[in-house]
């Protein structure tokens, strides 16, 4: 064969195989394999041409076949798409990834799931009495909304505990400082019996070796105690969704969106918005106080 003989012709199936036994080979998840294969085999079962001949308007007339589908399922079907196409530029299959004019479907982020109060207490419960630093670490993380990472950060010196007026001084994401009130009368208890019992004066208020001496807790051994606790209590809870949890009760008890988003030091009021779905009985429960106001100034 000459140097200018044209490439065997290989559809795009065998060619998204190869692309899925790679992703396989790079350990990506079962899930993830066997949903792009899915989603591939649709696409070539759509367009029978040459890898080459792929263009935006052959992927939007694809795109039109499962336009009914909820956006999470469009735009996984659109990932799958695109990461086959990079690949095969990466290849040199294709001049350029046509996905590029190709507007993404927008997902809505997932509302963060929370608990109820009583499931969190189990688990709290589920901490023995002499595992105090983890005791008081986990229910500050519950009873303030603070990120697991601002928690673990705390010094003995961003505790101001004046009397009727106890608050923490956080040093959040993008170093930003916010000032969080200690408004729950048993957590604050807790935090001065817990300086009075390790006689900690300054530096971690957190540490990590069992004599009080050592640096600040790893974020990951942090992550395996909590879900040591969870599985003896027989609670399915991530540290994280203690955040959600702590939240959402803000939402239902009124507290205002800024007041929460200032709590929670997030950066923009879209975050907090997320917390902002309450439940059929609190919207309810909260129509009916309205509606008697109304009814009691006629």
């Amino acid at each position: 064969m000459g140097k200018s003989d044209p490439k065997p012709f290989r559809p795009v199936s065998a060619l998204a195989a190869d692309f899925v036994a790679e992703l396989a080979h790079a350990n990506r998840s079962r899930h993830t394999c066997r949903a792009y294969a899915a989603d591939l085999a649709q696409f070539s079962a759509f367009y029978q041409g040459p890898v080459a001949g792929i263009t935006a308007d052959v992927i939007r007339g694809f795109e039109a076949t499962f336009a009914q589908l909820r956006p999470d399922s469009r735009a996984r079907k659109q990932a799958a798409l695109a990461s086959f196409l990079s690949w095969a530029h990466r290849r040199g299959l294709i001049v350029s990834n046509p996905m590029a004019t190709i507007e993404r479907v927008h997902r809505d982020p997932p509302r963060p799931r929370s608990l109820t109060r009583q499931q969190v207490e189990t688990v709290l419960t589920a901490i023995p009495p002499a595992q105090r630093r983890d005791r008081l670490l986990f229910r500050l993380i519950f009873e303030t909304g603070m990120r697991v990472s601002e928690a673990l950060g705390l010094h003995v010196e961003d505790l101001d505990l004046t009397a009727d007026d106890e608050r923490l001084h956080v040093l959040g994401k993008g170093g930003q400082r916010r000032t969080v009130l200690l408004d729950e009368a048993g957590l604050v208890g807790r935090l001065r019996s817990y300086l009075k019992g390790t006689g900690y004066r300054h530096g971690p208020l957190f540490r990590a070796e069992k004599n009080g001496r050592g640096g600040p807790l790893r974020y990951q051994s942090v992550q395996e105690r909590w879900a040591r606790y969870c599985a003896q209590a027989g609670v399915s809870c991530t540290l994280h969704q203690l955040r959600h949890t702590h939240a959402t009760e803000l939402v239902n008890g009124g507290v205002s969106l800024a007041t929460i988003r200032r709590r929670l030091g997030h950066k923009n009021l879209q975050t907090t918005l997320r917390y902002a779905e309450q439940s059929d009985a609190t919207a309810d429960a909260e129509l009916r106080a309205w509606r008697r106001k109304q009814h009691r100034s006629r």
